[in-house]
């Protein structure tokens, strides 16, 4: 059965994280280091490159699981494309993460112990060159993921087929908002930040005023709330996007109301998340995810005018497009076995989009982008 759908509504994306138990494995902490480039830290041992950058990646289920079908992407400078995708692979060892422990990937020039020592895997080096690490059927040319700044979005991919690079992609986390470029914190130009305040921080004084300090993916080494037990899949809306509801910064290179002090940025929390108290689930996302992704193909992609959704073998309950904006579409599927729909996408200004499909049983949850022309 063939049917046409129109723009009904602009709705805001409210709950982008679920707090459920924990069934899938989500970025635990993120550093983007103000060290200074030929500038002697460690007690003179070693010169920084200025790229102290790194991701820690946490396992909140009750299994060991395969990072073989991982990968972390990064889009550069407001894109809604992949710029750059490697795998996720243990320098030695099995490509395993066990239960309640984390993964670090860190930047391949980086040289301060605190990164070196706890690092599993280090990124592709040098910057624009593809390591062996690299995949490209995500779409991003490079494999330089580890040289991301504060303006760049990041996304957790596993791959439906088991392998970083076969089958589909499906985010399973994603920091920033992707096709977003957020400006500096402070004004003016250089480059920007995503940055927010918690109440449930301790204010600092500054100036003689007690303020709410300041998170920021610049310069900061930041660490996911403990309570967060999964990852946001869902592209984050700019109206109402604060980094600090799911972050926490431990360590600054600007502490407010402090000295500049870049030389004492720590990365001292890496590779432990034992500050975590969400609860742990059963590893569940492989082979009824995989069915359910594979019986959903949604064509031409990019796309412009309209698109296609072909459901086969599966039974859909309801789908959703949406995008940063807060725009969507609602598609209300017939809840047969097979069907296709040719969705109206004219309205929809161009850019990245996900579609949200959620099996009719209300069980299987599933986002696939679709960028529009």
């Amino acid at each position: 059965m063939k049917k046409n759908y129109f723009l009904v509504s602009a709705l805001l994306l409210a709950a982008l994280t679920s707090r459920g138990q924990g069934t899938e494995l989500f970025l635990s902490e993120y550093i983007e280091g103000a060290h200074q480039s030929g500038v002697s830290y460690n007690g003179g041992v070693s010169n920084s490159t200025g790229n102290e950058r790194a991701l820690e990646i946490f396992n909140p289920t009750t299994s060991a699981v395969s990072l073989n079908a991982y990968s972390v992407r990064r889009y550069s400078n407001g894109s809604a494309t992949p710029i750059d995708e490697e795998r996720l692979m243990r320098a030695t060892g099995a490509n395993t993460l066990n239960s309640a422990a984390a993964f670090v990937y860190v930047n391949g020039e980086s040289t301060l112990t605190e990164l070196t020592t706890k690092g599993n895997q280090r990124g592709g080096v040098p910057y624009n060159v593809n390591g062996p690490n690299y995949i490209s059927q995500g779409g991003a040319p490079t494999g330089s993921v580890s040289y991301f700044n504060g303006d760049d979005a990041l996304g957790l991919v596993r791959w439906t087929g088991g392998t970083a690079g076969v089958g589909s992609p499906v985010l399973v986390d994603i920091f920033g908002i992707i096709g977003n470029q957020p400006l500096p914190a402070g004004g003016g130009t250089g480059t920007g930040q995503w940055s927010g305040t918690n109440p449930a921080d301790a204010p600092v004084i500054v100036n003689g005023v007690s303020v709410q300090p300041l998170v920021a993916s610049a310069n900061q080494s930041l660490m996911r709330r403990p309570s967060v037990s999964s990852g946001t899949r869902v592209n984050p809306a700019v109206a109402t996007y604060n980094i600090a509801d799911q972050w926490k910064a431990y360590s600054y290179a600007f502490p407010p109301g402090g000295t500049s002090n870049p030389g004492g940025q720590s990365y001292s929390r890496l590779g432990e998340h034992n500050d975590y108290t969400g609860p742990f689930g059963v590893y569940g996302p492989l082979k009824v995810l995989e069915k359910f992704n594979n019986g959903i193909s949604v064509y031409p992609n990019p796309a412009s005018g309209s698109a296609t959704i072909e459901l086969k073998d599966v039974k859909v309950g309801s789908i959703v497009i949406l995008n940063s904006l807060g725009q969507s579409i609602s598609v209300k599927p017939q809840g047969l076995t097979s069907e296709k729909i040719t969705v109206d996408i004219s309205s929809l200004k161009a850019g990245l989009y996900f579609v949200q499909f959620v099996s009719k049983d209300g069980q299987t949850k599933l986002y696939k982008e679709l960028l529009v022309k």
